[in-house]
Parts: C-alpha cells; structure tokens; sequence
C-alpha cells in the first residue's frame, strides 16, 4: 500500500509542477517580431472592375452562341470572336495581374480556367464547323459548362474580396 501511495503523491505533484507550467502566461514577443508576424491586410479589389470583367465575358458568350448557331452553309465568312488573350476578360487579366487581383490566391487558377475555357470553345467551332454538331453539342453540356461555370464562380468569389 505504501508503494501505490508514493506513486500517486509522484504523479500528484508532477502533474501540479505541469499545470502551473502550463498556465504560465507565454513570454511576449519583441515588437519588432510582432510586427513581422502579423498578417499584411489584404489589396483591396475594385469590385467594379471584376464586375466589368464579368459582363466582358458574358458578352462574349454571347458572341460565342452567335458564332455557334449561324449558317454554316453560307460563303458569309464567320463573325470575328475575340481569342482568350484579345477577349474583354483576358485584357482585365492582363491588366490586373500586377495589381490586386493578382495577389488573390484565387488569381492564378482563374487564368489557367480562362485559358481552358477558350480552348473548350474553339474545340467546339472546329466540331461545329466540320459538320459533328452532335460532337460539339456534348463537348458544351459537358466540359464546357463545367468551365463556364467554374470562371463565373472563381470571377464572382475574387469580387467578394
């Protein structure tokens, strides 16, 4: 009995050293580290900007489905449709890359998902204008939709800020 009782009192009295260790205050950092530790706020976003740039790429839709329904038949030459780089949201891109937008984390996958959604679009004339209608329909309620609606979604969460 003696020797469970040693026991318990060791564990007792390690345990109470260990609480009052860990209820110590922890010391406080220099104001120099403090300054450095805290996070840099966040560039502000012209949300008007991103807004514009919304409408730019929907109006390139547009545009898109225009170019995607005319008269394949005809010897009209196609109307011009911007590529990702001369379309209204691949300049604000450009424009932006070394402003605040650029510094969103989101900035760089919102690129990458412009540059894929332009390639999906150009698949689906080419299917189109070849004659596989049926080919660039599937291409545009798949993959297709999938990235439109993830550039819309990325465009308006860069807008929240």
């Amino acid at each position: 009995m003696n020797l469970k009782n040693a026991l318990l009192q060791r564990l007792l009295a390690r345990w109470s050293r260990q609480s009052v260790t860990i209820s110590d205050p922890p010391p406080a950092e220099p104001p120099a580290a403090a300054a450095v530790a805290s996070p840099m706020p966040a560039p502000q976003i012209d949300r008007l900007a991103v807004q514009g740039a919304i409408i730019e790429h929907l109006e390139w839709c547009v545009r898109f489905n225009e170019r995607l329904g005319r008269e394949r038949h005809t010897d009209e030459p196609p109307p011009d449709l911007p590529d990702a780089a001369d379309s209204g949201l691949g300049q604000w891109l450009a424009r932006s890359r070394d402003g605040a937008p650029g510094q969103h984390p989101l900035f760089a996958e919102l690129e990458l998902e412009h540059q894929r959604f332009h390639m999906l679009a150009d698949k689906a004339l080419m299917l189109a204008d070849s004659g596989h209608m049926h080919l660039a329909s599937t291409l545009l309620n798949t993959d297709f939709e999938r990235s439109r609606a993830r550039l819309l979604d990325m465009l308006r969460n860069l807008q929240r800020g």
